[in-house]
């Protein structure tokens, strides 16, 4: 699992559900959520949370110049460490100082053609991207 550590910027509530903004320095991010008490006690603007992600949620398309840094849950990161397997391979970036791993098709993998320093665009959906309080 996928950790990421940021503070809640906005909270869009409607029927039990929220959509809450989170920023990681100049990136933003956006999880939506089920209300419940345990919710509740953490989901403030301006607290710290925990995003957490699986790796097989995670998407990676190759770098670009033109790469639109204001749309939300997506960021650039370096290749960090590459593990190609038969059917399934394992990319490893670095991001503001902390690594995240997709797991993604070798078949994609073989078409982005990332070698290790290169820098990519990770993807994250925004039903994807649970939150945690931070210890």
């Amino acid at each position: 699992m996928n950790k990421l550590q940021g503070t809640i910027k906005n909270i869009q509530t409607h029927e039990g559900i929220s959509l809450i903004d989170i920023s990681i320095g100049d990136d933003e991010f956006s999880s939506l959520i089920i209300n419940s008490k345990n919710t509740d006690e953490y989901i403030r603007e301006g607290n710290s949370v925990n995003l957490l992600f699986k790796e097989t949620e995670v998407s990676v398309k190759n770098y670009h110049p033109e790469f639109n840094k204001k749309r939300k849950n997506k960021i650039v990161t370096t290749v960090k460490n590459i593990r190609v397997g038969t059917i399934l391979s394992e990319i490893s970036f670095i991001y503001n100082h902390q690594t995240i791993t997709a797991i993604v098709l070798t078949r994609l993998f073989n078409e982005l053609n990332l070698q290790v320093k290169d820098k990519a665009i990770v993807i994250l959906r925004t039903q994807e991207i649970l939150l945690s309080k931070t210890e």
